[in-house]
């Protein structure tokens, strides 16, 4: 147990029954009324949003956790299998719990997993990654750079970028919002 003017950004606390990983913390609040404790949540069993306010000096509940190196197997229905690299262990996490970024998971990819309470609680995706144009449009001629188009990526993902972007070139996406930073220079042979 944590007194909640303790809890931080990224702490694991229980909430409701469920495990959630703290989005965001603030503290309000003055002398007379007393310090308010103010956090968003993320559920890292079914990934729903929460905001809830402590007093300063209510007790939460924190989880104990850790980073384990895991190598992803496959999809099982609405379940994600993967192999701890040292024991050989499987352990499933919900499509739920990974959301929208499915996309980033190949199989046989190793990838830092959060565990606790004996479980995968969630993954922890990279926040940059590369990522070959499958297919985009050609360029509109006329167009600016700062005009942006349709293209979809070699793991099936649409997004938004600029015109001078070409079907064949790799890219680096944000795996948190899912948007196009920086074309992948190509390195010289010299």
């Amino acid at each position: 147990m944590i007194i909640a003017s303790d809890v931080r950004v990224n702490n694991v606390i229980h909430m409701e029954g469920k495990a959630c990983k703290v989005l965001t913390q603030e503290i309000r609040g003055t002398g007379k009324f007393g310090k308010m404790v103010h956090v968003k949540l993320k559920s890292l069993e079914d990934g729903h949003i929460l905001e809830k306010s402590f007093r300063a000096d209510d007790k939460v509940e924190d989880v104990s956790v850790h980073f384990v190196k895991m190598q992803y197997l496959y999809r099982e229905s609405d379940q994600f299998v993967f192999m701890n690299m040292e024991s050989y262990e499987q352990f499933s996490i919900s499509a739920k719990a990974v959301g929208r970024h499915e996309v980033f998971l190949k199989e046989n990819d190793v990838i830092e997993v959060l565990f606790g309470e004996g479980k995968v609680l969630s993954i922890v995706f990279p926040k940059i990654v590369e990522l070959k144009v499958a297919s985009a449009p050609p360029g509109t001629k006329g167009q600016s750079d700062s005009t942006y188009k349709e293209a979809e990526l070699e793991n099936g993902l649409k997004i938004l970028v600029p015109q001078f972007v070409n079907e064949g070139e790799k890219i680096r996406v944000n795996t948190e919002d899912l948007s196009y930073l920086e074309r992948v220079p190509l390195k010289s042979l010299s």
